[in-house]
């Protein structure tokens, strides 16, 4: 008997399932490569956890579509997908240009100017206004992450005489950074305020701050979406330097962080990234909140059908340091092989999981959450990976209505399957970020005896584990209350109903 991952007709069974993914989560950018109901579907049986939307490109009825289309591929295939939502955040860009792109030339004079005008050769606009304010002479300005520098030569005004440094194609609507200057934007700007509108709109899972800069940042946005009734998890996207100054107070305040390589590698010199990369998954890991690595990954498949042996090189690499998901972008939203970029992704992180240092990724954590005195519900989770590797334990399962049970465990990183069993679909969409967690859809219990019958039930069924083997199982009292984790049973094979006994 196959067991479903939820309570709907379908054929995506709970093997399978098992069997196609990684406990790495994939993260893909749905686009127009992507943006159809049988290709989401196929994206799923990929290894896709978590849709991502960036709200920089594309219209709202089209981000609209794509969320009514990721809801229904995963009900359909009975899989728990994530939503992740990106705002375009406090960004400068180049305005409207006269033709669909520029060349400019390194030695030639170019004015950034913040009064309207349809760029040429001589001259752009740069908007929302203030980059006059952030900047000063000698400093540098990049376009497209670097695609074309120029030098800050004098301000006049509102304007920024500037001299090209290194020629390349300017086009319309690409970012304008200034490294090492402090950005005095509001974070609210009109392009974010209307990417916010999307959100509380729609049904999202999670939303991806772009260019956060402080704690403050996130607070604001927590409490815009709030007032709208909205309560997606917020994942940090750190890109910018003063991100990286103000790390510790940005992890307290997200739900997840996300190590944004692409400006990251434009705000700081390009040799400093690897060892920021290793610091943010670290802090992340000891923090027990899931972290993205993302930004090029597998950037040569959207053209080929094959990663570089670098690339590869480096999703290993980043999953043997502990990351909890990977993201592709261009791969999947624009790229002609996106399903060969997810299956690469997937073999990769398998095979780098087979070597993980379990152990070491869970005293990260534990270490970290020692320092304040080991609450009740770290220690339970704590004891439930322990138990399971000292009892050689089949699964741990987790009954969790928030999330949040199954999510403390999964930060101890166990090395033998975890299932998180709850009666919410979306909760199990919640979860789809955390590093080896398996959503179980399952109806309410009320009684401890149902949900530990149920627990076994489902890994005998499943074959993960056959009768005389040992799981380890992990609820909140009382039942039905969110955010509790109190309790752990060891369970030897079948655990019988009470009506039995």
């Amino acid at each position: 008997m196959e067991t479903r991952l939820t309570d709907t007709d379908t054929p995506y069974f709970l093997q399978s399932f098992m069997k196609r993914r990684a406990r790495t989560r994939i993260v893909c950018t749905v686009g127009p490569a992507t943006g159809t109901l049988a290709r989401i579907k196929r994206l799923i049986r990929s290894g896709m956890s978590v849709g991502r939307l960036n709200l920089s490109h594309g219209t709202p009825d089209e981000h609209h579509s794509y969320v009514k289309m990721l809801r229904a591929a995963a009900e359909e295939l009975g899989v728990a997908v994530g939503i992740l939502a990106d705002l375009p955040g406090p960004k400068y860009r180049v305005g409207e240009m006269e033709q669909a792109e520029i060349t400019l030339v390194s030695g030639q004079a170019f004015v950034l100017q913040v009064e309207p005008c349809k760029g040429n050769l001589e001259r752009a606009n740069v908007w929302p206004p203030g980059l006059h304010k952030d900047i000063k002479k000698g400093s540098q300005v990049l376009i497209d992450e670097g695609m074309v520098e120029l030098r800050a030569e004098s301000i006049e005004g509102t304007n920024i005489n500037c001299r090209v440094t290194l020629g390349g194609v300017m086009k319309p609507n690409k970012a304008v950074t200034a490294p090492g200057n402090t950005s005095t934007l509001d974070y609210f700007t009109s392009e974010t305020l209307r990417a916010l509108e999307f959100v509380e709109s729609s049904d999202i899972d999670f939303v991806g701050l772009s260019y956060v800069r402080n704690a403050d940042d996130m607070l604001r946005v927590r409490a815009h979406l709030q007032k709208a009734g909205k309560n997606p998890q917020l994942v940090a996207k750190i890109e910018i330097q003063q991100a990286v100054n103000n790390l510790v107070e940005i992890l307290d305040e997200s739900d997840a962080i996300m190590v944004a390589r692409g400006d990251l590698g434009v705000e700081l010199p390009f040799e400093r990234v690897p060892s920021v990369q290793k610091q943010i998954i670290r802090m992340a890991n000891e923090a027990g909140k899931p972290v993205i690595t993302a930004t090029q990954m597998l950037e040569s498949m959207i053209e080929q059908p094959s990663p570089t042996r670098a690339e590869a090189t480096d999703v290993y690499n980043a999953v043997r340091d502990g990351t909890d998901a990977i993201m592709l972008s261009g791969e999947t939203s624009v790229g002609k092989f996106p399903f060969r970029a997810v299956n690469a992704m997937t073999r990769i992180a398998k095979r780098a999981e087979s070597y993980l240092e379990y152990p070491m990724l869970a005293e990260r954590h534990r270490a970290a959450a020692k320092k304040g005195g080991l609450a009740v519900d770290n220690a339970i989770a704590d004891g439930a990976v322990v138990a399971a590797s000292s009892l050689q334990a089949k699964a741990i399962v987790a009954f969790t209505e928030s999330g949040s049970t199954a999510g403390r465990v999964a930060a101890f990183r166990p090395s033998v399957p975890l299932f998180a069993l709850t009666p919410d679909f979306t909760g199990g969409a919640k979860l789809a970020l955390r590093w080896g967690v398996i959503p179980v859809v399952v109806k309410q219990f009320t009684q401890l005896q149902d949900m530990f019958h149920a627990g076994s039930q489902l890994v005998l069924e499943t074959s993960i584990a056959r009768e005389g083997d040992v799981i380890v199982v992990v609820v909140g009292l009382p039942i039905g209350v969110a955010g509790t984790t109190n309790l752990l049973r060891v369970i030897t094979l079948p655990e019988p109903l009470v009506d039995q006994v």
